[in-house]
């Protein structure tokens, strides 16, 4: 069974940019907000957190994994828009629980059911946005797209800093609120992605993008490994390093920031495509900056790292994605399989942290010291 499409006109850039501006800060507070809510709020400890990571990195596996067959199965009942609208619906209802509820479970809850839910809708919206486009053109609007998103996600890091220290928990339901913003760009959309012109794939899709599409998706995974490492320990590093609570998400955004930067630079120039050096040097920074993190005794050394591993996590998923919707001819299936090894990445990166936290005896900022070993020897 295939994916439905229609013949007519590309969704226009501008609609996709702002469903996923609006999106993406919904759904950023699930990855970097959580872990500092949970810690400022319920008290979460190390363990707790890891393992908070570890559920939403599973579920987002999964829904990613299925987003194709969950897609087709519902194009049966409504259109692809109307998915995304559902979705986005039920991101808020769960991001509102706060107001009516209280408890640790929150947290937990609200965590899961937007990381199912976001498992599906990013792999439809990848879709939209480069389904009928190629090429240079594919680049272009991957790399507009990248700097929305992940401006959107460097904003929300500064933009809560006021509410952690009376409000954190409320961080979810504001957050939240701003999927519903992001159904008013659906209008605009096809009812289902547009066609992908099949000689047009053959023109701008070179042998060797089956290699390269190989290799970002080895290193893809491996940045979130280090990402689903650091994002619940992060907390507590700048804890450690008496960082006052105001400047706490301000200061973990300048990874963000760095990561919107590169992808800035790689949307406006081709010289990238196809080069295996690209990938090596992704890697390389991404995990100097990794060890810088965790090893961090001081403010500036730990911005470095944030900033070297916000470099290196830019370029990686940038090249996968291109790489993905290029070969995989902009089909959501593809956008899946690029999800779902980012949400693989998100569940392993708790897994390691919390081994190497049990068998290690300190508990403190010193015992990070064994997970960059452990991550040096995955690499």
């Amino acid at each position: 069974m295939q994916l439905r499409h229609h013949q007519g006109n590309t969704t226009p850039l501008v609609a996709s940019l702002l469903l996923t501006a609006f999106a993406s800060t919904g759904t950023s507070v699930i990855w970097n907000g959580l872990p500092f809510i949970g810690k400022r709020d319920f008290g979460f400890s190390e363990k707790e957190t890891l393992s908070l990571f570890l559920l939403i990195g599973v579920v987002y596996v999964l829904g990613a994994l299925c987003s194709g067959k969950i897609t087709r199965w519902l194009q049966t009942i409504i259109s692809t828009r109307a998915i995304i609208g559902v979705l986005l619906l039920a991101q808020t209802i769960a991001c509102s629980m706060p107001l009516f509820f209280e408890g640790a479970w929150v947290v937990w809850c609200a965590g899961g059911v937007a990381g199912a839910c976001s498992s599906v809708i990013w792999p439809i919206v990848e879709s939209y946005l480069v389904s009928g486009r190629h090429g240079k053109e594919m680049r272009r609007v991957i790399g507009w797209w990248n700097i929305v998103w992940m401006s959107s996600v460097a904003a929300v890091m500064f933009g809560m800093a006021p509410m952690m220290q009376d409000h954190a928990t409320m961080v979810i339901v504001v957050l939240g609120a701003m999927n519903i913003v992001a159904m008013c760009a659906l209008p605009w959309y096809g009812k289902n992605p547009s066609s992908h012109d099949e000689e047009q794939i053959l023109e701008h899709v070179p042998a060797n993008y089956r290699s390269l599409l190989l290799g970002a998706r080895i290193i893809l995974p491996l940045s979130y490994v280090m990402n689903g490492v650091l994002s619940p320990l992060l907390p507590f590093i700048v804890s450690g390093l008496d960082v006052p609570i105001f400047w706490q998400t301000p200061l973990v955004g300048a990874w963000m920031v760095s990561r919107v930067g590169i992808t800035a630079i790689m949307g406006q120039f081709s010289g990238w495509h196809g080069r295996w050096s690209l990938l090596w040097g992704a890697l390389l920074v991404m995990t100097i900056g990794f060890a810088c993190v965790l090893s961090a005794s001081n403010v500036t050394v730990l911005l470095l790292g944030l900033i070297l591993f916000g470099v290196g996590a830019g370029v990686t998923y940038y090249a996968g994605l291109y790489y993905a919707m290029s070969v995989g001819k902009a089909e959501v299936d593809a956008g899946g399989t690029h999800e779902a090894l980012i949400g693989g990445g998100y569940m392993v990166g708790p897994i390691v942290g919390l081994a190497t936290i049990q068998m290690s005896n300190e508990t403190q900022l010193q015992s990070f010291q064994p997970i960059i070993i452990v991550i040096l020897v995955l690499l």
